[in-house]
């Protein structure tokens, strides 16, 4: 069959991400069918580039990849999804095809997505092997065997439940060749920061962070690549376009952590000048990883500590405390290894004085950056979604692919008037 993939992605907020989800799936599906892949990104006239394509490929099945839907920003929000509607409708004047979304950003809220765009199908979770599922399934119409499909049945629509792939190493490497490689890295993104290329060791996250969908669509097991097969990856990747710059994009980098000490030994033995950046997690203090990792390359960690309170640490579920927190600075200090830091305030329990105690413990420390955020975004079936539904600040009619937050009652009025003063006398701590 002929596929068409498109990246419709054009956030350009931090770096800018090569779609590795859509490339991942490209290569799982390329063996039996004909590819061609668009991409957003760099795209001067999207709609001119989709016409051409359409004409040109005359394509069978058309799939959208959505990463993005919104800025995550509870001050000014920003929302993406129109453009995925729009898109899906131009598609279906110009094509028979039927239409299939998919992605991180479909995924949270696949029902609402599909009600909103009038897309044909759509697969939640991991595609590589569930988008090989449904064009097996495509002639006899045989949709329930797919697991993550989402369609329309008898008036409504219809969700599979996922199955996650247990053996990420028996996958083909994601194909960056469909995509811009070099220019993903010589592009600076949004902050200033220089371009990285994305790569992804495992899956899956044994935390319990209130607001994360990333345990329901990956699992709570961890999964993973052999770090040979990764390392060997970005030898190709350097050998092939010189990139040199990567962002490895797994939830815990240091989780597990003798997993994490493999990778870091296969990067440093590939002998080669590479520099990358990953986000650890406190709950996981490591000097030797630390080292490993400096060894290995890597320019800097993101520390996803996110507070500074005990009590708001365990509202939002992080499974560390402040200790742990202070002993993985101190030993990123020690090593010499730059960090930057996240400060997500709002949350269940906070208050001026858990927001004090947070910006006093960053400011001890010093990291090279931090984000700043006040808000928590509300997905669909998490944690946090239940609590926000409990306290009345969503309803259950609420659509929450259109932006919600939960920010605590004791900070609401003043906080966002306190971030804005913390910039001025922090100038590398960013909202």
């Amino acid at each position: 069959m002929r596929i068409l993939f498109i990246s419709s992605n054009q956030c350009r907020l931090g770096f800018l991400p090569l779609p590795l989800g859509l490339a991942s799936v490209a290569a799982a599906v390329r063996p039996e069918h004909e590819v061609r892949v668009l991409d957003f990104m760099f795209a001067d006239d999207p709609a001119g580039q989709v016409d051409r394509a359409v004409a040109e490929f005359q394509p069978e099945v058309i799939g959208i990849s959505v990463r993005n839907i919104d800025n995550q920003d509870g001050v000014h929000p920003e929302v993406y999804f129109p453009q995925v509607k729009e898109l899906v409708e131009h598609l279906k004047e110009l094509s028979p095809a039927p239409v299939i979304l998919g992605g991180a950003g479909f995924s949270v809220a696949p029902r609402e997505f599909m009600a909103y765009t009038g897309a044909d199908f759509g697969l939640v979770g991991e595609g590589e092997e569930s988008f090989k599922g449904f064009l097996q399934a495509y002639p006899g119409q045989e949709w329930s065997k797919v697991p993550g499909l989402c369609w329309g049945q008898n008036g409504g629509l219809k969700l599979n439940p996922m199955e996650h792939i247990r053996r990420l190493d028996l996958l083909a490497p994601p194909a960056l060749e469909y995509f811009s490689p070099q220019a993903y890295e010589e592009t600076a993104g949004g902050a200033g920061q220089p371009g990285l290329i994305p790569v992804q060791s495992r899956r899956g996250c044994p935390m319990r962070c209130i607001y994360c969908s990333t345990p329901l669509l990956e699992g709570a097991a961890t999964r993973s690549w052999g770090p040979e097969q990764v390392a060997s990856w970005l030898a190709v990747w350097q050998e092939r376009w010189g990139l040199t710059r990567f962002y490895f994009v797994d939830n815990m980098f240091n989780c597990p952590p003798e997993y994490a000490r493999r990778l870091c030994r296969a990067i440093r033995e590939l002998g080669l000048p590479l520099e990358w950046v990953c986000l650890i997690n406190p709950a996981f203090p490591d000097a030797e990883l630390f080292h490993l990792i400096r060894e290995a390359g890597g320019s800097m960690v993101q520390l996803g500590n996110e507070s500074g309170s005990d009590l708001v640490l365990s509202g939002l579920g992080k499974g560390f405390d402040r200790r742990q927190v202070e002993r993985t600075l101190k030993l990123l200090q020690g090593e010499g290894l730059p960090y930057s830091c996240f400060l997500l305030l709002g949350g269940p329990g906070e208050t001026r004085e858990t927001v004090e105690e947070s910006v006093a413990l960053l400011e001890k420390y010093k990291p090279k950056m931090v984000h700043l955020k006040a808000g928590l975004r509300i997905h669909p079936g998490v944690p946090l979604h239940r609590r926000a539904l409990a306290e009345g600040v969503v309803s259950p009619a609420d659509n929450l692919l259109w932006p919600k937050f939960y920010l605590a009652p004791a900070i609401r009025d003043w906080i966002r008037g306190y971030l804005a003063e913390l910039t001025v006398r922090h100038p590398n701590w960013i909202m």
